[in-house]
């Protein structure tokens, strides 16, 4: 080894092209194979679209690249190495546009690699393959303690599930790229957690203590979606699966479907009469298919029997919508069940109430985009919040001023830039939360002073738990703000 071999092999620098070309060609063949298999993931539910060729079907995916089933194809050797190709992954319901370069052309197999992939782009891919490597590496080891299964991958994830004398779930644990999520067999409940700081521990990946652990108001909509694909991937046993699964996906579909209303909401009620006259019922929270609310104040509990047809009115702030409410528990002051609206035009407007408030509920502090944004001043901060459906909001502020700010919502992106608002339509394609840049066509541009729209972003907000410095700097460029 040489001097430059060596400053190469410390600094984990690639060898140049003329050295590995000197390399015998069966210790080339082994690195390759190595370096595959420590980072390639099987998967075979990807789709590639290449224009004038179609689609072919991903094989196996990479942070690197990718190798393509060419099976179809009449010439796979016509793939020559070194060709870039500009093609369109798709992978489940993310996609993305990006250029491949031809490595290997080994029978049907045409492997290739990513050509400058762009941070966001590169972000997506991460998280789209990291909990499906994780979920692959699960495996069981032996317990030293007899009510105990333990499961362990790589970076510390790990399943630790406490059985009952007689069966069945006691409690578990589920730690995972610096998440928790806590089971409780007894309340059939979960809660989630962020390991604060890296755990100390050898091989045995002992977990962290409650002091590490900051555990969340409400449940993390990524954490809950995250460790459901590791569920869904790993080779777990059935009894576990299921009684881990069942409350992990129904808190997942639960929590991100229901809105819990705050007191600023108290204006929310469900009214109606019945033989004890008419009553006004304050909304707790609602779905669109389920309510529950508090029983009015009075002398006298009222009480309200299971399987009750209540017909009325459900009051939003602009609004009533004709409604029948299902009773099917009351707890002290509480009742709740189904709801069923009795106008299906009505279904819209419902939706336009819940929809700010469940995107803005499920909105959480990610680390912010690696690279800094061009020409950004000396200490100004950037924060990202992200949550479903691709929702986030990426803000850039020096003092208490916003330099830089975007909410992406659905198929909205609101967009303030050099001291100027403008609101674009982005229906077809996505907006990587950590790229700095909108490529927006102008023909997508829409009016960023459009009432409806400005109250969805302030309801967002509103009913997220984002910082106080944040809520104000973008308050502050909402209600008066040239329009760009």
């Amino acid at each position: 080894m040489n001097f430059n071999q060596m400053m190469n092999w410390i600094l984990g620098r690639s060898q140049p092209a003329q050295a590995l070309l000197t390399a015998p060609a069966a210790a080339r063949s082994v690195a390759h194979a190595e370096r595959r298999i420590s980072h390639r993931l099987s998967y075979s539910e990807g789709m590639v679209q290449i224009d004038g060729l179609g689609e072919l079907p991903v094989k196996d995916l990479s942070q690197g690249g990718l190798s393509l089933n060419a099976k179809d194809l009449p010439e796979p050797a016509s793939f020559q190495p070194e060709k870039v190709l500009s093609v369109r992954l798709l992978l489940g319901s993310v996609f993305f546009e990006t250029d491949l370069r031809v490595s290997s052309v080994r029978g049907d197999e045409i492997g290739c690699a990513f050509v400058s992939m762009p941070f966001g782009h590169s972000r997506v891919l991460h998280d789209f393959l990291k909990p499906r490597l994780l979920a692959a590496g699960l495996r069981e080891i032996r317990s030293t303690e007899a009510n105990l299964r333990w499961f362990q991958s790589d970076e510390k994830t790990q399943i630790l599930y406490w059985m009952r004398p007689e069966g069945g779930l006691e409690k578990a644990d589920f730690y995972f790229m610096d998440y928790l999520i806590s089971f409780d067999g007894k309340a059939n409940s979960l809660r989630t957690g962020f390991v604060q700081t890296p755990f100390l521990g050898s091989s045995s990946h002992r977990a962290p203590g409650e002091g590490s652990i900051i555990y969340h108001e409400t449940p993390s909509y990524r954490a809950l979606k995250l460790g459901h694909i590791i569920f869904d991937h790993a080779a777990l046993p059935e009894e576990i699966y299921i009684a881990l699964g069942s409350i992990m996906f129904r808190e997942e579909k639960c929590t991100f479907s229901r809105v819990i209303l705050a007191e600023k909401d108290a204006n929310i009620t469900f009214e109606f009469t019945d033989e004890s006259g008419p009553a006004v019922l304050r909304v707790v929270s609602l779905c669109a298919t389920a309510i529950s609310a508090l029983l009015p104040d009075g002398p006298i509990k009222r009480k309200i029997p299971g399987g009750t047809i209540l017909k009325g009115n459900l009051c939003l702030p602009d609004r009533k919508l004709s409604a029948v409410f299902k009773v099917v528990f009351q707890h002290d002051f509480i009742v709740g069940g189904g709801l069923k609206l009795e106008n299906p035009g009505d279904v819209e407007n419902l939706a336009t109430f819940l929809t700010p408030r469940l995107l803005g509920k499920s909105l959480e502090l990610v680390a912010p985009p690696s690279e800094s944004k061009p020409f950004a001043p000396y200490g100004s901060r950037a924060s990202l919040y992200v949550g479903i459906h691709n929702t986030h909001l990426l803000s850039l502020l020096t003092t208490d001023q916003l330099l830089y700010g975007r909410l992406v919502f659905s198929d909205r992106v609101i967009l303030w830039d050099n001291g100027s608002l403008s609101a674009f339509s982005c229906a077809q394609g996505l907006v990587f939360p950590s790229d700095w840049d909108v490529v927006a066509n102008t023909r997508e541009q829409i009016p960023p002073d459009d009432p409806a729209l400005l109250n969805t972003v302030r309801e967002i907000l509103r009913n997220s738990k984002v910082s106080q410095e944040i809520l104000k700097a973008w308050e502050a460029i909402l209600p008066h703000t040239p329009i760009a």
